[in-house]
């Protein structure tokens, strides 16, 4: 139980350091050679925390604030040191520029693995339920539901 709490605080940690607009902290959340795909309209993927440092710094650069939410987290472990993890994300976005707000309803599915500096995110992978407002070139991974 205490590990499954430390990874759901780091998923947490992650929303609270975006609404700081840390990117420093919220690199730190990350290992040295993690891997976060955002979508193929936001970029390829990043490899290594500095790249997931300068793409969050880029990215939370556009907001004058963001609010974020996060709720359901399940956590599989995979072993004492390596454990998955899927949360729902709910984030509203501020502009720097005229218009409306964005909101963001999706989900991070994340690898996560056990370091000297505790529970790391090793890899996050955004699939996005619905884009309210964000550019549409943007091509976020979509969440496949059943029919």
């Amino acid at each position: 139980m205490a590990d499954r709490q430390s990874i759901e605080d780091v998923l947490v940690e992650y929303c609270y350091r975006c609404d700081l607009n840390d990117p420093d902290g919220l690199a730190m959340l990350f290992t040295e050679d993690c891997e976060a795909d955002y979508g193929p309209g936001v970029g390829p993927p990043s490899v290594g925390r500095a790249a997931r440092r300068d793409e969050a710094a880029r990215d939370l650069a556009l907001f004058e604030s963001t609010s974020h939410h996060l709720s359901n987290v399940i956590v599989e472990f995979e072993g004492e040191n390596r454990a998955r993890a899927r949360s729902v994300i709910h984030a509203w976005h501020r502009t720097r520029a005229e218009g409306p707000d964005w909101n963001l309803r999706a989900q991070y599915h994340d690898a996560l693995v056990r370091t000297a500096d505790g529970w790391k995110i090793a890899a996050r992978r955004l699939v996005v339920v619905d884009a309210e407002n964000f550019p549409e070139e943007w091509g976020f991974h979509r969440l496949e539901r059943n029919p």
